[in-house]
């Protein structure tokens, strides 16, 4: 896993070029004083630790991120990046990690697309198959570390209205204020958030919020 770690933390695009630069006497070395292994005489190969990581239950991802951050709020690294020299500012949003023509399995996400067939004329439709994931970010800087993700999914294939991000919002939160109990953080979002209902579980985790407000979202606040 530290290698991994250290991969991302070096900007290194691949797994590949990962073996390469690290299996160098130097790093090898390191890397041994860093684990508490002095006898260290090499790394893993890729290839090997994708085998170790098909076989990881995430909850032990999870455990080691949620103890990587700790100990960062712990050290006080990021002080000076507090909002008003208080809260730290969590970023909130949803992104596509996966999108299939085909069904990829009974949690997938579908989205039905309407289109004109240019041969024929004739409205078509067409279903794509996606995999979201909603992540919740620390914002240090020019730099976001991951505190939080929670998948946006279907329990199965015949249910009858849709995971969305909202609904994982709340699953999202309620992780986050339970890992994070007295940490005190703004919320940052789009102006999807901007509803009655997060901004009620906003004020009952005591957070604050800074969200994109559009006039169409919610017409009392816009009057």
């Amino acid at each position: 896993m530290m290698m991994v770690i250290l991969k991302n933390a070096c900007n290194l695009k691949s797994m590949r070029e990962m073996t390469n630069e690290f299996n160098k006497e130097e790093c090898i070395k390191n890397l041994g004083k860093l684990l508490g292994n002095e006898d260290l005489e090499e790394l893993p190969h890729y290839d090997t630790i994708n085998d170790f990581l098909s076989r990881l239950n995430p909850a032990e991802l999870e455990r080691i991120r949620i103890d990587m951050i700790k100990k960062l709020f712990k050290k006080r690294c990021f002080e000076s990046y507090r909002i008003n020299g208080k809260y730290w500012g969590i970023a909130i949003d949803g992104t596509g990690i996966f999108t299939f023509d085909k069904k990829h399995c009974e949690h997938c996400l579908r989205r039905v697309y309407k289109y004109t067939d240019k041969e024929t004329g004739e409205e078509k439709t067409k279903t794509i198959y996606m995999h979201h994931v909603l992540e919740a970010k620390l914002i240090v800087g020019n730099m976001v570390l991951s505190v939080a993700s929670e998948f946006i999914e279907n329990e199965s294939e015949d249910v009858k209205k849709q995971d969305c991000e909202l609904k994982a919002f709340y699953r999202l939160t309620a992780r986050l204020k339970d890992t994070f109990k007295k940490l005190p953080i703004c919320l940052i979002a789009d102006s999807l958030y901007a509803c009655e209902n997060v901004l009620k579980q906003c004020k009952a985790n005591n957070w604050n919020y800074l969200f994109r407000f559009k006039e169409d979202r919610i017409k009392s606040i816009a009057d």
